[in-house]
């Protein structure tokens, strides 16, 4: 995704959200929280922090978080 259609483009910001998701449900909670740390990051300089597409992915960090045990703030 990222060699054709570029780093910002928004079918490679889903693709790296379903990435994130799976390493969570495959047993690396934190690994999933760190993705999407980064995911997060990318999606507000690109998309802004209200973006719907954002704010799922503030979601999913918290949850991620919650499941690997660590407090505090979603925001890079």
């Amino acid at each position: 995704m990222v060699r054709v259609l570029g780093p910002d483009h928004p079918y490679t910001f889903h693709t790296r959200s379903d990435l994130a998701n799976w390493q969570g449900k495959a047993g690396d909670a934190a690994g999933a929280a760190t993705t999407l740390q980064k995911l997060l990051a990318d999606r507000m300089r690109v998309l802004g922090p209200n973006h719907p597409n954002t704010l799922n992915t503030r979601s999913d960090l918290a949850y991620w978080r919650g499941i690997a045990g660590e407090e505090g703030e979603t925001a890079p």
